[in-house]
């Protein structure tokens, strides 16, 4: 992968797993898949093969993509970033379906609402578990986010 000129349709986004944190540079119509593919290198090329015990995989498909519930508070936890299909009334009495795997919503970093500078976190499909018609596990709702706080960093700094 060639390195990026900045601009400023270029973004910064930060992937973290367990207490790895990894920053790529990608456009901001960017697809997901190519920023999945782009984020197996980066691991791939920092000599990695595994993080926290889970084997790096070579497809971008067993990526999944997760956002923080509240940006302001990362201890809330993180939600799955792909929005699932949903059928809505539109105020008229029709009805329309959004979201789903081929939804704009689903397919950039603009389309998804993010923003220059955002987290990310990421994990790994695994073997044998459920999945639903968007490639989602049904039952698996963790995360691995170790976010670092002042106590881990310094310790506690009270005086005796």
């Amino acid at each position: 992968m060639p390195p990026k000129d900045p601009h400023s349709l270029l973004w910064t986004l930060r992937f973290k797993q367990h207490k790895t944190t990894i920053l790529l540079f990608v456009e901001q119509a960017q697809t997901f898949t190519l920023i999945k593919q782009e984020l197996l290198e980066a691991i791939k090329k920092s000599g990695r093969t595994e993080i926290n015990g889970q084997a790096v995989p070579s497809n971008p498909e067993e990526v999944i993509f997760g956002v923080p519930k509240e940006k302001n508070d990362l201890t809330k936890g993180w939600v799955g970033l792909d929005i699932p299909e949903v059928e809505v009334e539109d105020g008229m009495g029709s009805k329309k379906k959004v979201g789903g795997k081929k939804s704009v919503l689903n397919a950039s970093p603009l389309g998804a609402g993010l923003k220059d500078g955002a987290m990310l976190a990421f994990k790994f499909k695994k073997d044998g578990a459920k999945m639903d018609e968007d490639g989602l596990n049904l039952y698996d709702s963790n995360w691995d986010v170790v976010m670092p706080s002042y106590e881990d960093e310094y310790g506690s700094q009270t005086q005796t």
